[in-house]
């Protein structure tokens, strides 16, 4: 009787501390996903962007991506958003707000120029949200006055494919 009682209470145990286990991996609140709604797609060719000047609304999304043979990155001409190195399949977003004009270049070849237009380019400014994968959980856009057509933004990295 005590072995039974002893195997009882050990698997008892055992199942108490399984089951936390359990529902916080079912629960897993660090990862969200996060609605994309207006999305202009731009492929990066090895000479260049397609469609390199595009003009969008406040609240569009751009979706970089990189259908060529060698490693190109989008990089804001103020430095204010950077992919870093994108290999082949990889791809970055950024959604833009306000208005104006952010221009961009890949880094590791510069004369691969674009733009972005945001709701007809007045000089209120843009801000651009990156929104990739690789974004540490909580990053914010800064909060410090921008000036006009220039992006504020939060980078969010980029996709491999």
């Amino acid at each position: 009787m005590k072995r039974r009682l002893s195997f009882l209470v050990t698997l008892l145990a055992g199942t108490l501390l399984l089951v936390p286990i359990a529902l916080a991996q079912g629960q897993d609140q660090s990862v969200q996903p996060v609605p994309i709604q207006d999305v202009v797609s731009v492929s990066i060719a090895d000479n260049f962007f397609d469609v390199a000047d595009i003009a969008i609304e406040p609240g569009t999304t751009v979706y970089w991506s990189n259908e060529g043979q060698v490693p190109h990155s989008v990089t804001a001409d103020d430095g204010s958003f950077d992919s870093g190195q994108l290999n082949p399949g990889d791809s970055y977003i950024v959604t833009f707000l306000g208005s104006g004009v952010v221009s961009y270049h890949c880094e590791l070849h510069p004369e691969m120029v674009g733009s972005v237009t945001v709701g007809g380019g007045g000089s209120e400014g843009v801000e651009a949200t990156p929104t990739g994968e690789a974004a540490p959980t909580g990053e914010t856009a800064p909060t410090e006055p921008q000036p006009s057509a220039q992006p504020t933004y939060e980078d969010m990295g980029h996709a491999t494919a």
